[in-house]
């Protein structure tokens, strides 16, 4: 019924996109986040409103039981990727101008090598080689810097994201923003493109409460006029058992950004993410889970982003690739969610005033719409 209405919503308000036909092309002035599903780790591709193009990790985690490659396992992930980019940018040359790679895990740049090598990349932003660096038997670590070395012979430039900056994506619309929100041991304070340390000295840790590398993750904020949009890689937000606080991460990004309209859940819905501070102090029209095993959502995560005790404004779901498994796991609530499979995009008007959610079926190579949601009045 929910789906329903807003189907009828969107048409009603000149629905961007039609249900059963391929997305129609991106058009100057709108933003476009495109959420991809892979079945193996975290990629999203977005058209900035002036067409310049951002690229959030690239993700190719290893075979996992019950979690199929998407569409089929013809293609790796990352050929997928090439694809459906190649796709997005119907019309021209594919190029990312900026690939933001959040942190060094498999399932978030695993398939950067092989998307580098078919498309060119101008920059590589990531959380950089200086601090809490992962040990060099770290061989994920050790091919993706590699990869970033012979990326300097084709032209690519590779960044350290640094928190407060909003200099290291741009764009020429005006009204249009990506800012580091935080990464690494720093954190945006809120005021122009400062920062705060927000981890203890390392020294001063015990070897077990060390940063991980999920906590050490580049995160973002894109703002087009009132529309907003948050991501968080894998940043946590409960410590690990007996850990300390300020192993809790999402509690203080929440207090610098606040409201945010649109947001993807940390960590793919794990269950040390989207703690009540975080999700009350957001209250998120839309939340994406960029789930890809039979882990994600937690549960306890698909409830508290459920909860109308929480925050008691209205919200949509949308879950990239809720299993069946999962689904059996977590019981009637999983049929609570706007979307359980799909590529999902949001476009963001001219303006940012309005925006749309548009679920794209992932079972086949060229992708139709599956439903159509909104339209959203940014906050």
């Amino acid at each position: 019924m929910v789906m329903a209405l807003a189907l009828i919503a969107g048409v009603s308000a000149q629905s961007p996109a039609v249900v059963g036909q391929p997305l129609g092309p991106w058009t100057p002035g709108t933003l476009e986040i495109h959420q991809i599903s892979t079945g193996r780790g975290n990629a999203a591709f977005s058209i900035l409103p002036d067409g310049k193009t951002l690229l959030f990790d690239a993700g190719e985690a290893g075979a996992i039981k019950y979690a199929d490659e998407m569409p089929n396992d013809t293609q790796t992930p990352g050929e997928w990727i090439v694809r459906y980019i190649t796709r997005a940018m119907a019309g021209r040359d594919p190029v990312i101008d900026f690939a933001v790679i959040s942190h060094f895990h498999v399932d978030h740049m695993g398939a950067i090598a092989h998307v580098g090598a078919a498309i060119p990349v101008r920059a590589l932003i990531d959380r950089g080689d200086a601090y809490a660096t992962p040990p060099a038997t770290d061989q994920v670590y050790a091919g993706y810097r590699a990869f970033a070395e012979a990326m300097k012979s084709r032209g690519t430039r590779r960044e350290t994201a640094r928190a407060g900056s909003a200099d290291q994506v741009t764009s020429s619309t005006p009204g249009f923003s990506v800012r580091v929100i935080s990464v690494n041991d720093q954190i945006w304070t809120g005021a122009g493109n400062r920062s705060a340390t927000r981890f203890p000295p390392l020294a001063s840790v015990a070897a077990d409460d060390r940063p991980t590398e999920n906590m050490c993750s580049v995160t973002l904020r894109m703002s087009y006029g009132k529309f907003d949009y948050f991501t968080g890689g894998d940043m946590p937000g409960y410590p690990n058992p007996g850990g300390p606080a300020w192993h809790d991460l999402e509690s203080a990004v929440a207090r610098v950004i606040g409201p945010t309209d649109a947001l993807v859940i940390n960590h793919h819905g794990s269950i040390e993410s989207a703690n009540p501070t975080f999700l009350s102090t957001l209250k998120p029209r839309v939340m994406i889970v960029p789930a890809w095993s039979p882990t994600h959502p937690s549960p306890d995560v698909l409830k508290r982003m459920l909860a109308t005790k929480v925050y008691p404004d209205p919200r949509d779901i949308f879950v990239v690739a809720l299993r069946e498994p999962t689904k059996a796991t977590i019981g009637a609530r999983a049929s609570q969610v706007a979307s359980d499979h799909g590529h999902v995009v949001i476009r963001v008007e001219p303006g940012g005033d309005r925006y749309w959610v548009i679920v794209l079926d992932d079972t086949k190579e060229l992708p139709v719409v599956r439903s159509v949601h909104g339209p959203y009045a940014a906050q």
